[in-house]
């Protein structure tokens, strides 16, 4: 072994040692970024499916009220899965594909006025004896309630995959919150530029097409007070890895977590509504049930007769 060798091991290692401590700077910049990230589209997922307006909690306050809980959380599951995907095409910038099936948007609203009618008609016309819920039913019964909770997961799915204005719901809510922690210091990865640009994207697209112009208002984020100097700010000197890696890394978790905060929501609503419904009059939650489906009605014939006017765009 030469006697130069001792000194170029020495000197190749203390280039890889700083090589490695700027790379191990960097990992943990995104690292942080990611759980900031992920902690924020759990909160964003569960205070985002509170209030009961939608088709999909009505739906699972309906059934709940009936005791059904395990078709509340299979409906909650099937909606979160729209939710992930939504949220995932709004923050990683897939908006442009809205280019291409805002022409099928009037059919999917046709359709799902269609089925969410349906579906509020026979809440209203349906008959529960509640005093016998929570009894042992027979083995035809117990299969036919089986398969009926398993339907509950397509209902979620369907009624969020129907509703064309809930991708915009998210891309301006998601926007509005990660700009605002952005603004209090914390690190999100560069996640609510991108989603700025996807704003400008859509509206723009809006204004040269009949039916995303009507479909929509030019989504504006309001400017939240910016801090002066970022708490956890940091300069990032060593490139590292490929943002394009990390963009979908930070992408699929804010859109999982935001739909693990959702199912997380409604599975509490639900045990909530199942477990306290029994202090509540008879009449009273079949009256509430009869008045969640006449709602539903009501939207479905709102939703039908957007769809007839985009047909006429």
């Amino acid at each position: 072994m030469s006697k130069t060798a001792p000194w170029l091991f020495i000197a190749h290692n203390t280039v890889f040692l700083v090589h490695f401590k700027a790379t191990d700077n960097y990992f943990f910049i995104m690292i942080e970024s990611l759980i900031t990230i992920s902690l924020v589209g759990l909160a964003a997922g569960i205070v985002f499916s509170m209030p009961i307006a939608g088709p999909v909690s009505i739906l699972i306050t309906s059934h709940g009220l009936r005791g059904q809980l395990r078709y509340c959380i299979t409906a909650a599951v099937g909606a979160a899965i729209v939710d992930f995907v939504l949220c995932f095409v709004a923050v990683h910038g897939f908006t442009r594909l809205f280019g291409f099936l805002v022409d099928f948007v009037p059919y999917i609203l046709f359709f799902g006025a269609i089925v969410l009618f349906i579906i509020g008609f026979r809440i209203v016309r349906a008959r529960f004896d509640f005093n016998h819920l929570d009894l042992k039913q027979p083995v035809g019964l117990r299969h036919f309630r089986k398969v009926r909770e398993k339907s509950g997961f397509w209902t979620g799915m369907f009624l969020n995959a129907s509703n064309p204005s809930l991708f915009f719901g998210w891309l301006t809510s998601s926007a509005i919150v990660m700009s605002f922690v952005s603004s209090v210091g914390l690190n999100v990865g560069g996640i609510d530029n991108v989603i700025g640009n996807n704003i400008v994207i859509v509206n723009s697209f809006a204004n040269h097409h009949p039916v995303a112009k009507e479909m929509i208002r030019p989504a504006k984020v309001p400017r939240i007070v910016e801090a002066k100097t970022p708490i956890f700010q940091r300069k990032q000197e060593n490139p590292g890895p490929s943002p394009k890696l990390f963009h979908w890394l930070f992408s699929l978790s804010y859109a999982f977590f935001v739909a693990l905060g959702t199912t997380i929501w409604f599975s509490f609503f639900s045990y909530f509504l199942v477990r306290n419904r029994t202090k509540l009059k008879v009449e009273l939650i079949s009256k509430v049930i009869h008045v969640l489906g006449i709602i539903l009605c009501t939207f479905a014939v709102y939703l039908m007769g957007s769809a007839m006017g985009f047909f006429t765009l």
